[in-house]
């Protein structure tokens, strides 16, 4: 079967692009290699930024539907108990994958994407002027998508052969990703981070009055707690009283736990290898960012009218990569860097404590850090 663009990948960045350009008139079909709705390890923190990229995408009042949690601050707490809190520049979201993936893909369904599930990219041929994307299904069985071009949103693991070489063998230390969902926490609306052991957790409201507790931990952590999420957790809560203070009184809901690794934030930025990468595909955002679904959505944003100029002869697909590349390191080198630094200052077991309570002292330092980690605060367009 042919189509105008294949979208490998419906998270937040390759659903809201399939919405942008079905929304024009093309032919898109949307690969998930998962059975949604399932839950999925991430902070489920949406920032102020994200809002407008969600209006430029037709896609503001569909996540707004969920009834997010609004957000106003941010608290960093040690293991010491040294607090820092800050006010965020706008009212974040916390919101489930769970439901903002669902959402996010009945909308580009509803804009007239063809969605996919359950198909596993296992291949993909590019061409200038068409490509190939062999797929498979639970039980194996192959297919194969031709179109005019592919765009790649799978996440921290794009297809096989087509990784850049230095993210095969990092030298770098990798982390392992934890998520599980809370019920009965009274929690104010603010994002707290817990660090503890070169580790830490975040705890934020998200709709339905539950809450998300995130982690990134060393792999020596993980193990050394016994390799499960509840075990885990209860570790983090040992090496940080505040945190075990703020889950005291919940109930964690089993049916969320999830876990993922290897987690590595340093593997160089590829927004372009051999066709367009949007969100984790491009570049593994720091948590400590802040702002992973927000840079996945614009991602997304400056992908879609770069492939529309493409698909209607108007930009060559050489042109294409040069403008995405521009684009998209003009918005995000800065950010990733500095988050990548702060991620590894902060990740450092005996600095944590030191740079926490240098912030309260020096009140600008973290007001500067939450506005240089992050993209530009842009207006909501009506």
């Amino acid at each position: 079967m042919t189509h105008d663009i294949v979208i490998v990948g419906a998270g937040l960045a390759g659903s809201s692009l399939a919405a942008a350009l079905a929304g024009r008139g093309w032919d898109v079909a949307l690969i998930e290699r998962r059975q949604l709705p399932q839950h999925k390890v991430c902070g489920e923190f949406l920032s102020p930024e994200s809002q407008a990229s969600l209006r430029a995408t037709g896609l503001y009042d569909a996540v707004a539907a969920l009834g997010p949690r609004p957000i106003t601050h941010a608290s960093v707490i040690s293991a010491a108990g040294v607090r820092l809190r800050v006010g965020l520049p706008g009212a974040a979201w916390g919101v489930s994958r769970l439901a903002l993936d669902v959402a996010l893909t009945d909308a580009a369904a509803r804009a007239g994407a063809q969605v996919r599930q359950g198909l596993t990219a296992a291949a993909l041929q590019l061409g200038d002027r068409e490509c190939a994307v062999s797929l498979r299904d639970a039980h194996g069985r192959p297919e194969e998508l031709r179109a005019r071009a592919v765009v790649l949103a799978c996440g921290r693991n794009p297809l096989p052969g087509l990784r850049p070489a230095a993210s095969r063998a990092p030298a770098r230390p990798t982390y392992v990703g934890v998520k599980c969902h809370y019920e009965g926490l009274a929690l104010p609306p603010e994002v707290r981070l817990y660090f503890f052991g070169g580790s830490y957790a975040g705890l934020a409201p998200i709709e339905g009055g539950r809450a998300n507790l995130c982690m990134l931990v060393t792999r020596e952590a993980f193990t050394r707690a016994g390799g499960s999420v509840p075990a885990m957790v209860a570790a983090a809560a040992r090496a940080n009283p505040a945190l075990a203070h703020d889950l005291a009184g919940g109930r964690a809901l089993p049916e969320s736990e999830c876990a993922v690794a290897p987690v590595d934030t340093g593997v160089p930025a590829t927004p372009w290898d051999g066709c367009a990468r949007v969100g984790d595909a491009a570049a593994m955002i720091p948590p400590l960012c802040g702002d992973g679904m927000a840079m996945a959505l614009r991602g997304a944003e400056l992908c879609a009218p770069l492939a529309h100029d493409f698909l209607r002869g108007e930009r060559s697909l050489a042109g294409w990569a040069a403008a995405y590349r521009a684009a998209w390191h003009a918005e995000f080198d800065r950010p990733l860097r500095v988050g990548r630094r702060l991620q590894a200052l902060l990740g450092a077991s005996g600095l944590a404590g030191a740079l926490i309570g240098l912030g309260a002292v020096l009140r600008p330092l973290p007001v500067w850090l939450v506005r240089a980690t992050r993209g530009p605060l842009l207006p909501l367009a009506e």
